[in-house]
């Protein structure tokens, strides 16, 4: 009964990083179906901001003004980001293309200040979006993480494993005369 018990629990503690895994994949879920706010996805916005180099064009503008309304709009969310702003914010270069992402690397010249943002299309038109919990799921960053932190829990649980069975055992063989 007891050695039942024990392979349950460890079972069960084995598998915490997956439940946590799935936690933060159905907070990142749900908040997607409510991240945008549907007045910035009309027609206007979408012939405005109907391609990846439009918004990029855009964001730099909005980003040397400081205009929060223009970062507001050019992200498309109920509840818009704050994003580092600085009339010295130039864009350097596209940086990264993924399926679904496409990175633009801006760079603050009076601090020498790398800011990487990712612009994806959403419901017709291209939209920044911000680092979030839905962006950490959605881009696939997420798996690094989840990697780490399941391998130190594996790790840690079988060192323990290991240094309990190395006392209980150490314990009979020193109790026997």
């Amino acid at each position: 009964m007891s050695a039942k018990i024990a392979l349950r629990t460890l079972l069960v503690v084995g598998l915490i990083p997956f439940v946590l895994l799935g936690l933060v994949v159905s907070v990142a879920k749900v908040y997607g179906l409510v991240r945008y706010d549907p007045a910035y996805f009309g027609e206007a916005y979408t012939a405005q901001y109907d391609s990846p180099g439009a918004v990029a064009k855009a964001l730099e503008s909005a980003l040397q003004s400081g205009d929060s309304s223009l970062l507001a709009e050019l992200q498309g969310l109920r509840w818009p980001a704050q994003f580092a702003t600085s009339p010295t914010i130039t864009w350097v270069q596209l940086w990264q293309r993924t399926d679904r992402y496409v990175t633009y690397l801006y760079f603050d010249v009076s601090l020498y200040e790398p800011y990487p943002h990712h612009v994806e299309e959403v419901r017709g038109r291209w939209v920044v979006s911000p680092p979030d919990v839905h962006y950490f799921v959605e881009s696939g960053a997420y798996k690094s993480v989840f990697l780490t932190f399941s391998s130190l829990w594996w790790v840690s649980g079988a060192v323990t494993l290991g240094l309990a069975y190395l006392f209980s055992t150490s314990e009979r063989f020193g109790a026997l005369p």
